[in-house]
């Protein structure tokens, strides 16, 4: 690369701008070496409009002091980790954040957030870190967004993304590899592979409600505006240090951290840029909270069923109750998952499952909408 590439004098200029007391690192990353167009094209949300901007020339500082006063508060989800909501969170901590990926020269990050959101929510609610869940943006994007390119050729929402999964469902990766250029097809048999989003939530606007949902429930997606200054960040808390602006972005916020007085989000443009592919970002800063567009931009749901054969493992507890149609078994990488069949299946199962239990072997089980429906034993 020249010595006198503009990405260089890009930077010092940030540099310049952060001597003054900024909170975060600048410096040459993988989207610094690109172009503005090409930047510009790893985007993905509607550029937001100057009206809504206006409408929201108060909103820093209003989400910023949300966001701090929510520390402490009740929490309201039944099977959050304590009471009340504590001044840090990370899920990345807790192992159930999946690996960052990489859009490439596309505008698909709506469909990696939504992936991400999808992914780590079926992870967390089942406490089942080693789920590996991989799901497809490939058809997210390629096919659930590119049905309504006619109304919004410049990218894509992840309210209607999140509709998407919950009507049809979303296809395991290896059912529909990501291409940046669009290339590959569904394989057909995607229905016995897939997840479904449970109830979506509308979280814009209230940073309390993200809290609680990313406690409670998993990660977040949420879209920003993007400053030109982001594509040089290397660490820190990031606050923008130019007006100038590339378009709009989703990430999936996987936590906060009240000391610092940031979220934490998982990106879409590989492991080269920020911090190993996460940035921290300051309460309020890009609209993250409630992005500038009269629609829900900042969203979780409650739970993500599967239908999917799962590799082999171990069934490490079985659970009956009373009543002969009411067992469960806990799978070593996803949980809880209720036997189903009625009283015969239900005996047919534990019967089945009690012997490599026993023996520490592994079994293949096939989940449905989290029921144990079909099971293969000596895999």
């Amino acid at each position: 690369m020249p010595a006198d590439h503009p990405y260089r004098a890009e930077i010092a200029a940030v540099r310049e701008s952060l001597a003054e007391g900024g909170s975060w690192h600048a410096g040459e990353t993988s989207l610094s070496r690109l172009s503005a167009e090409s930047r510009a094209a790893r985007l993905g949300v509607p550029w937001p409009d100057d009206a809504e901007l206006t409408a929201r020339a108060e909103q820093p500082d209003r989400m910023l002091s949300a966001a701090r006063a929510a520390t402490g508060q009740q929490v309201i989800s039944s099977v959050a980790p304590s009471e009340v909501l504590p001044a840090r969170f990370d899920l990345r901590q807790l192992g159930f954040a999946t690996p960052v990926k990489d859009q490439g020269e596309c505008g698909s990050c709506a469909a990696f957030a939504t992936a991400a959101t999808l992914e780590g929510t079926a992870a967390y609610t089942r406490g089942a870190r080693g789920l590996g869940l991989d799901l497809s943006e490939a058809q997210l994007h390629f096919d659930y967004a590119a049905a309504r390119e006619s109304l919004h050729p410049d990218g894509s929402w992840p309210d209607e993304l999140f509709d998407d999964a919950m009507t049809h469902g979303v296809a395991f990766e290896d059912c529909y590899p990501y291409r940046e250029d669009g290339s590959g097809a569904l394989n057909p048999g995607w229905l016995d592979r897939l997840a479904r989003a449970e109830e979506v939530v509308d979280l814009s606007g209230n940073p309390a409600a993200i809290k609680h949902h990313l406690y409670g429930y998993g990660p977040v997606a949420a879209c920003l505006v993007i400053y030109e200054d982001l594509f040089h960040y290397t660490g820190g808390v990031y606050r923008h240090t130019t007006e100038k602006t590339s378009g709009g972005h989703c990430v999936a916020l996987v936590g906060w951290d009240d000391v610092e007085g940031c979220w934490i989000a998982k990106n879409s443009w590989g492991t080269e840029w920020g911090e190993g592919g996460y940035v921290r970002i300051a309460y309020g800063e890009g609209y993250l909270e409630d992005y500038p567009a009269a629609r829900p931009t900042t969203l979780g749901c409650t739970g993500v069923n599967l239908r999917a054969w799962l590799p082999p493992q171990r069934a490490l507890r079985l659970f009956t109750s009373a009543h002969d149609a009411n067992a469960w078994v806990y799978l070593e990488q996803a949980g809880w998952a209720r036997l189903s069949g009625g009283p015969r299946g239900t005996a047919t199962a534990l019967a089945m499952l009690a012997d490599p239990r026993a023996r520490g072997s592994a079994v293949a089980p096939f989940i449905d909408n989290d029921e144990l429906a079909m099971l293969r034993i000596g895999q």
